[in-house]
């Protein structure tokens, strides 16, 4: 796109690796295990999911830097926190 040349690790590699969706898709095209997982936008649908799977959960940011953001719920209140 902006004709600039990468060196390395081949751009869709990266995406895979990076991209939440993309990494777990590819994990089960080639038949490794997925915990139950869902990508959310809000906290009502993050409860409904919780409870659907039961707790505990683990919570990710959609992008984070240095993995700050995210935690374990093991329960709504904490989940709501």
């Amino acid at each position: 796109e902006y004709g600039v040349a990468l060196l390395g690790t081949p751009l869709e590699a990266i995406k895979n690796g990076e991209d939440r969706e993309l990494f777990k898709q590819l994990m089960e095209r080639i038949n490794e295990p997925v915990p139950e997982s869902e990508t959310v936008e809000s906290v009502e649908a993050a409860l409904v999911f919780a409870d659907k799977i039961g707790y505990p959960v683990i919570v990710r940011p959609a992008y984070t830097l240095g993995g700050a953001g995210g935690g374990i719920a093991d329960n709504q209140a904490e989940l709501l926190t």
